[in-house]
């Protein structure tokens, strides 16, 4: 009994005592959760800090902050609103001051290139700091240790792709002796290596430069420009305005100045090239965004990479080169990115719309179809005149043999004028009247048969435009190819030279250089030749500049447009009634069919001719009115008998009429075989027509198989071209770094661009 309570007690004692355990374990997690959701309460303030307030730039900063944010969850940062400095150093110097000593700030990034290089020459920055816009590190005497800054707190981005390389390229392109440099002066001011560096620059492309502060307006930098330049660097100059900017790019194209811009916008606007990569200041923004996760994420500023590897990409404006008087070569054009290229107006440029308009009113297949119609309009009229009246008249003169004349007994004159009518009229013919029931059927199936050339060249016409964008598609996507085959050579190169890989990988990478551009050439090359094919099917001169309008599935020519059809797409019941309608319509308006059924008609009439070929005669009225004019000479009247009796002749004017029914009674068996052939005929061409209609309902099905397919993947598509890009990010990355092999990048690549 003592024993029993006893145990019973220690039973009890440890429940307590578990029960406690728990309470305190509940409690620890509680405060821990509490503590971490207070932390994470807390959004990190990022302070921007632009060298000046530029309304031109405010785009760019809009899409950079829209990049940052999109790398952290909602509420995980706070980008505030940017601090801009007045242009100058030492106003930039203050707005990155007030940034710094901000205790409510987690990390400043500085976005202009004064606020960069200050930033990055100051030394450590008192909090975490990122410097976005270096020109040239190594112009610039910026720190940098093992491929970072080295410095506490410092992050900065520095483009790899070299200055030098790009106005070598250009000096290749289009030589010339003396290129002006158009800085921004306070830039300048803040950095004053830049001008004998850029002299550097150049030189070493073979060229004398002349460094020109970009003051005042438009109009004001023009006149600054030396008389002897033949050739112009166009830098951002923040203070001046689109307006302005647009008015100095138009002047320096008006002295037939080759302009080289630093930012790919300005090709657009009439500058004539820029070799800055694509997605240049996207590919900025995401370095800051990836340098941000990791500080707020505890990593040191100073150990992060700096250099931002990409590859130049030449983009190049044909009408200004039209305008400067130069043509760059097959090669060139082949590389770059075009502006300008085929349209020399509004009128070159043309909707999918306009180019089925197009065709249908000037290909020249249509128009010979059109002109076998008309032709066979004629060939109705010829069979209906075997119904109608014949009258033949005649008219003539006789000369004959004084001789044969005179012993004619007057029945031939030596010199006769006569003349006369004949008519005949088909009272019935069956023969005639299947003729030309016949041929008015066979016109309508010409008519049918004009209209399916229509649709086919329509079709025609809208299957080479597609042809031409995606042969453009493909041209694009070859030279981003090239552009990443490029880039990951100058990954190799940075690679190689700090001894991270071999040459091997330099030399795999020239080899896929070469092999990209092979395949820009050969995709160029096809765009070239699907244009001729669409100008050929519009009927415009071959050599006629032209342009296309993207299409989409909102394109008023698609049947896509209505949004309600590509729903049904999604749906078997309402799918197969989509199915069973348009089906029902093309058998209804096919004129394939419509051509088909013409022909039966004609056949039926002729299988009926041939029947009443052995009991139905033919009736004809004929009749005819002749006339003697005029008769002289010997034999022109009759001869006297002895006794005086004369010879009477026939009376001058003499007609006749004559009906006649004819009816053949053995032919040889001709008509019985005839009868027989018309009915195999008429049989031949049903089965005929019913193999069109099969072909049709055929091809309409197939076709929404095709389309309902097609955009059930679209969404896939995209989805695995999403997937893939990403991924290949990743990898570029991890080679860059040294994680991931060739091989890998290489593989990923390749599924980037399928």
């Amino acid at each position: 009994m003592n024993c029993t309570r006893s145990n019973h007690g220690r039973s009890t004692g440890r429940r307590h005592a578990r029960r406690s355990f728990c309470l305190l374990l509940c409690g620890i997690l509680a405060c821990g959760l509490i503590t971490s959701l207070a932390a994470q309460s807390a959004a990190h303030r990022v302070a921007v800090v632009l060298d000046q307030e530029a309304p031109r730039f405010r785009p760019q900063v809009a899409a950079f902050e829209r990049e940052i944010q999109g790398f952290f969850r909602p509420g995980e940062i706070t980008l505030l609103p940017p601090q801009a400095g007045d242009g100058t150093a030492a106003g930039v110097r203050r707005a990155l001051d007030r940034a710094l000593g901000d205790s409510s700030v987690s990390a400043v990034v500085a976005l202009g290139p004064i606020g960069s290089h200050l930033l990055a020459r100051a030394g450590e920055p008192r909090k975490p700091a990122i410097a976005a816009t270096i020109v040239d590190a190594s112009w610039q005497g910026i720190p940098q240790k093992d491929g970072a800054s080295g410095v506490h707190n410092l992050a900065y981005v520095d483009e790899s792709y070299a200055l030098s390389g790009t106005v070598a390229d250009f000096q290749r392109m289009i030589p010339f002796h003396r290129m002006a440099v158009l800085l921004d002066p306070e830039l300048l001011g803040a950095i004053p290596e830049l001008a004998g560096n850029v002299r550097y620059l150049v030189g070493s492309a073979g060229a004398g430069a002349v460094v020109v502060p970009a003051r005042g307006t438009a109009d004001q930098i023009l006149a600054a420009l030396p008389a002897d330049v033949d050739a112009v660097y166009l830098t951002p100059y923040p203070a001046l305005g689109e307006t302005q900017t647009a008015r100095l790019i138009a002047g320096l194209g008006a002295r037939r100045l080759p302009t080289l811009s630093y930012t790919a916008d300005d090709v657009p606007a009439g500058a004539l090239a820029s070799y800055e990569p694509p997605e240049h200041w996207l590919r900025r923004a995401r370095r800051v965004a990836v340098d941000l996760q990791r500080i707020l994420a505890g990593e040191d500023a100073g150990t992060l990479p700096v250099r931002l590897i990409g590859a130049p990409r030449l983009t190049l404006n044909l009408a200004t080169a039209r305008t400067i008087g130069f043509s760059p070569g097959y090669s060139v054009i082949t590389d770059a990115e075009l502006v300008g290229t085929d349209s020399l107006g509004p009128a070159d440029t043309v909707s999918l719309a306009d180019a089925m308009r197009g065709a249908a009113a000037a290909n020249l297949d249509l128009k010979a179809a059109n002109l076998e119609v008309e032709s066979g309009a004629q060939d109705v009229r010829i069979a209906r005149s075997n119904l109608l009246p014949s009258v033949e008249s005649r008219f003539g003169g006789t000369v004959t043999r004084e001789q044969v004349a005179a012993s004619s007994l007057g029945q031939q004159p030596q010199r006769q004028l006569d003349g006369g009518l004949s008519f005949s009229v088909p009272l019935y013919s069956e023969q005639a009247w299947a003729g030309y029931g016949s041929e008015q059927r066979l016109q309508k199936g010409r008519q049918a048969q004009r209209e399916q050339t229509r649709l086919d060249v329509v079709l025609d016409a809208a299957q080479a435009y597609i042809s031409v964008l995606q042969a453009r598609t493909l041209a694009e996507v070859r030279r981003s190819n090239l552009y990443r085959d490029r880039s990951n050579l100058e990954t190799a190169r940075v690679r190689e030279s700090v001894g991270s890989t071999s040459r091997a990988d330099l030399y795999r990478w020239q080899g896929e250089v070469a092999n990209a551009r092979r395949d820009v050439i050969a995709a160029v090359s096809q765009v070239q030749v699907a244009t001729l094919a669409l100008k050929r099917e519009l009927n415009l001169p071959l050599d006629r500049p032209l342009a296309e309008r993207p299409v989409t599935l909102g394109d008023p020519a698609l049947l896509a447009q209505d949004s309600t059809v590509l729903t049904w797409f999604g749906d078997p019941a309402r799918y197969a009634v989509l199915t069973r309608f348009l089906v029902g319509e093309a058998l209804r308006v096919s004129p394939e069919l419509t051509g088909a059924d013409a022909a039966i008609a004609a056949q039926e009439r002729q299988r009926t001719a041939a029947g009443r070929a052995f009991w139905m005669p033919t009736l004809t009225l004929q009749g005819g009115l002749d006339n003697v004019f005029s008769r002289d000479g010997a034999g022109s009247s009759a001869p006297t008998l002895p006794g005086g009796i004369a010879l009477g002749t026939g009376p001058d004017l003499q007609w006749q009429f004559r009906i006649q029914a004819s009816l053949p009674l053995f032919t040889g068996f001709e008509r019985t075989a005839r009868r027989a052939q018309a009915n195999i005929d008429l049989d031949q061409l049903k089965v005929e027509r019913a193999g069109a209609a099969q072909a049709v309902e055929q091809r309409v099905r197939a076709a929404l198989e095709t389309a309902a397919s097609s955009y059930a993947a679209i969404a896939l598509t995209r989805e695995a071209s999403d997937a893939a890009s990403r991924n290949y990010e990743l990898v570029s990355d991890g080679y860059a770094r040294g994680t991931a092999s060739i091989t890998a990048l290489i593989d990923a690549q390749d599924a980037a661009e399928s």
